[in-house]
């Protein structure tokens, strides 16, 4: 399988509480085109950083991001602008990523490709797509419940066509219905594309993903299949102990 997004040797320095941390540390790691990839670990192991490394939009202090065969950071910016759009970004909390201005059909309509033919059209499209009905393109995301506003936050996703999907914990906060319909959106928008999924859950990495790569202080311990989970080594056991039930 080609890969469609590639780190290699990835290092990412941050400051934290008056001092620097390494988020990152040689980190290796290929996205296949149409893969699912789940990225777990504790709080702090370095995942959302990673996340942001891999959507170009947070740069390495060392190593290289490869997008489609295009070396990132050694590419002038309007092709790091190109790359930039092949994703479809899914927060932790879609309300706080929204324009207070809009509604929820403004925020899908703002990420369609200029010159969409029928963009009213295409907004009830992408909320179908997610679940929602075609009128709530009219309520303000204030308005929506919180379920209702992630999977408003995937039809954005959605709507810049993308080649890859990255959600960042995007059931957090949510009870077991809203997480259900949340994560069955995701699933139906990852179909056709690529999806990399940050969870602390690893009943929700097994639910989503082919592969599930651990994260332990910045560096990559595991990568296994979803369904071989119990063949990590001891960090991934740790999660796997403190899993309730999978």
């Amino acid at each position: 399988m080609s890969a469609v997004v590639a780190c290699r040797g990835v290092g990412r320095t941050l400051g934290r509480r008056g001092r620097w941390v390494e988020a990152l540390r040689g980190v290796d790691l290929d996205i296949g085109a149409g893969e699912s990839v789940a990225v777990v670990g504790a709080s702090g192991s370095g995942k959302s950083t990673l996340l942001g490394v891999l959507a170009a939009l947070d740069r390495p202090q060392e190593g290289r991001l490869i997008v489609g065969g295009v070396d990132v950071w050694a590419a002038p910016e309007r092709a790091r602008r190109a790359v930039r759009r092949r994703f479809g970004w899914i927060p932790q909390d879609a309300l706080t990523s929204f324009d207070p201005r809009y509604r929820a059909g403004d925020v899908v309509a703002e990420a369609l490709p200029r010159g969409t033919a029928d963009p009213r059209g295409a907004v009830a499209g992408l909320l179908e797509h997610v679940g929602l009905p075609a009128h709530l393109a009219d309520r303000r995301p204030a308005t929506l419940s919180g379920g209702e506003r992630q999977r408003v936050a995937v039809a954005r996703a959605l709507a810049v066509q993308p080649d890859v999907l990255l959600a960042d914990e995007p059931t957090a906060g949510l009870d077991a219905p809203a997480q259900e319909r949340v994560l069955d959106a995701i699933a139906s928008a990852g179909r056709d594309r690529a999806l990399v999924l940050v969870t602390h859950d690893l009943r929700v990495a097994r639910r989503m993903a082919g592969r599930v790569v651990v994260l332990d202080a910045g560096r990559v311990v595991d990568d296994v299949r979803a369904d071989g989970l119990e063949s990590g080594g001891p960090v991934l056991a740790r999660l796997l102990a403190a899993t309730p039930s999978l």
